[in-house]
């Protein structure tokens, strides 16, 4: 080796779609772009330009166009989204000649597969994969699970394991906690519009019913005695938020939610706002806000499966969420059962000493410098 790698980190929905692969995007350029074992550059589908990153036309997901297409094909907007932008990258990969192209957007490694064997360029694809794919991986040079228990199901599907590896996705968290005090929490809910003297659960996940279950948590929350907590859901709008809107009107009443879109930046807020976190959702790859959530001290309930328990170890709570009423008893318990400092503390160091970038990052290097230049990750 006589130079460091060069990698296109490329996310088509950054700065205007507001979901994990969008924050991770983000987060993982600032924090490997003064990395020096590779050059790293970030390609995005909107924004403005800044040092080592560019946006490239393409067909917006929140674009009337990509709508009319997927009523008329039966297809997610996204879709289009991430194919168009597969196609505007070319010029940028026949002027910058990656080694590596890195992305988290299933449909555009496709393309991008596609259009590489058109025109023959030698790039490799790497894919980060928060999609949770189980196989269908024959286009890509390498894949990056990011759980054991990911890995082991796709090994167990006949992927080949020389292209597979484990690599958790890197978080931006302090080195040591800094919770609220309790003299700023009632002007900061203030200022984020919410009571600032009731019980807050948050749950930050796509406002959808079909993967993150945003109906059965407002029935959950609806079935809890008087006084009830105060419900916070934040995240991108779907083609299910109305109806998840209208039935948390109908169950909560509006003085007793809210349901917002928020930047990344205002995120850390409501965090830092509530009492405890939620994920409704039975299966995740490794989910953002869970991790994030943690490493601000929350404590998290969730759905008992595999992946909860590689993201938050002893500290998770977790019951059977296909049961109802279940939800409702672990929330019910866990605000009973308080926010004690120490708990706090003790679930933020676990996230840290496992996800944070001061840890990960020279993982991260070692992957993409072993996979630009070995020639045993290669697809045909």
């Amino acid at each position: 080796m006589t130079r460091p790698a060069r990698v296109l980190l490329v996310c088509p929905g950054l700065d205007h779609a507001m979901r994990g692969f969008e924050s991770f995007a983000r987060e993982c350029f600032e924090a490997l772009r003064g990395e020096t074992a590779f050059e790293l550059e970030l390609i995005k589908g909107s924004g403005p330009p800044g040092p080592g990153e560019r946006a490239v036309p393409t067909l917006r997901r929140d674009r009337p166009l990509a709508a009319a297409l997927g009523r008329a094909s039966g297809r997610p907007p996204f879709l289009f989204e991430h194919l168009a932008f597969a196609i505007s990258l070319q010029p940028v990969l026949l002027a910058r000649r990656p080694d590596i192209v890195y992305f988290s957007e299933w449909h555009t490694g496709r393309a991008l597969a596609l259009l590489r064997s058109v025109t023959g360029r030698h790039y490799r694809l790497v894919l980060c994969n928060g999609t949770m794919a189980v196989e269908g991986f024959e286009h890509l040079d390498h894949v990056q699970e990011l759980t054991p228990a990911a890995l082991e199901v796709v090994l167990e599907r006949g992927a080949d394991p020389a292209r597979h590896s484990v690599l958790p996705l890197g978080f931006d968290i302090d080195r040591s906690n800094t919770p609220v005090s309790p003299d700023e929490r009632p002007a900061l809910r203030r200022r984020l519009g919410l009571p600032p003297d009731r019980p807050i659960v948050l749950s930050v996940a796509a406002l959808n019913d079909h993967h993150k279950r945003l109906r059965y948590l407002i029935e959950e929350v609806a079935a809890l005695a008087e006084p009830r907590p105060f419900l916070v859901l934040a995240g991108q709008p779907e083609e299910e938020t109305p109806a998840i809107r209208s039935l948390a009107q109908e169950r909560l009443g509006p003085e007793n939610h809210t349901i917002r879109t928020v930047p990344r930046s205002e995120v850390d807020d409501l965090y830092r706002a509530s009492d405890v976190f939620v994920l409704a959702s039975l299966g995740e790859g490794l989910p953002r806000a869970l991790i994030e959530a943690m490493s601000h001290g929350l404590p998290c309930l969730t759905h008992a499966y595999g992946v909860p328990e590689f993201a938050l170890g002893e500290h998770g709570r977790t019951a059977d969420l296909t049961e109802t009423g279940a939800l409702a008893r672990l929330l019910s318990g866990t605000l009973r059962d308080g926010m004690a400092p120490d708990g706090a503390d003790a679930r933020h160091r676990y996230v840290y000493e496992r996800f944070s970038w001061d840890v990960l990052r020279p993982r991260y290097a070692e992957l993409f410098t072993r996979v630009a230049f070995s020639g045993n990750d290669a697809a045909p």
